[in-house]
């Protein structure tokens, strides 16, 4: 499953991604039209709740990149369901914009995920907050998702990771592909061949050839992520690396 069409077709993909198994089907999803406003009238502003069994998601977007406002309003067993309104309730968490800046994205179990507000060296980030507290458990960027399964109390995920090292291949083969085993696990013995890659961004970008060489290299892997009791660890699921390419 391909990340991507968020925003405007995001009750589209929020059903197609439940019928897929990715993530739970919300038992209500309002979406209402907000007042434009004067200084921007070509934006569509919009109010989304998105209802569960125990805590409704709330998202103001007011059609900038990025919503507004995220947050999580907890539901008890036995209450009504609360109204979708702007105005927030006294139990009502909000996101905070130091923590996480995009959309809501879906639901599984008690997990939220949001996604990114746009897309970054091929693919869409993502996090992982828990209802209760609505805090940030995990972070990542994928290009392409193949489940998220509850396993206990905890969250199983797996995806095509778009990774960004700390470090460029091209510049110092050896040792940032050290450098990037510790940091992800992957195996071998060298890392992938970048100069293709690089050497296209060089011609494109003449005038910064030399600066090219240094930019961190990003590329793709498959990726197992456990979630449990707040801690994430993460194994490649392959050692097969694709795309190796310079940092946007």
């Amino acid at each position: 499953m391909v990340l991507g069409c968020f925003r405007p077709c995001f009750a589209d993909t929020l059903s197609a991604e439940a019928a897929a198994g990715l993530f739970d089907k919300p038992t209500k999803l309002m979406q209402l039209p907000l007042p434009a406003d004067p200084a921007n009238p070509d934006t569509k502003a919009q109010l989304t709740c998105a209802y569960y069994a125990h805590f409704m998601i709330k998202e103001i977007d007011l059609g900038e990149l990025g919503a507004q406002q995220l947050s999580i309003l907890p539901i008890a067993t036995g209450q009504a369901r609360p109204a979708c309104r702007t105005e927030n309730s006294v139990e009502e968490k909000v996101i905070s914009a130091e923590d996480w800046s995009g959309y809501f994205w879906g639901v599984k179990g008690r997990y939220v995920f949001f996604s990114a507000d746009d897309g970054w060296n091929g693919g869409i980030g993502f996090a992982v907050f828990n209802a209760e507290e609505a805090s940030k458990l995990f972070e990542d960027a994928a290009k392409t998702w193949h489940s998220v399964k509850l396993s206990g109390d905890g969250l199983m995920l797996r995806y095509q990771r778009v990774f960004e090292a700390k470090c460029s291949l091209r510049a110092e083969p050896t040792g940032c592909w050290q450098k990037i085993k510790r940091d992800t696990g992957l195996p071998g013995a060298a890392g992938p061949d970048c100069t293709a890659a690089y050497a296209a961004e060089q011609k494109r970008t003449p005038a910064f050839a030399e600066q090219v060489l240094a930019d961190p290299t990003v590329f793709d892997y498959e990726v197992v992520v456990s979630l449990d009791a707040g801690n994430a660890k993460s194994t490649p699921a392959s050692a097969k690396i694709a795309n190796c390419r310079p940092s946007e």
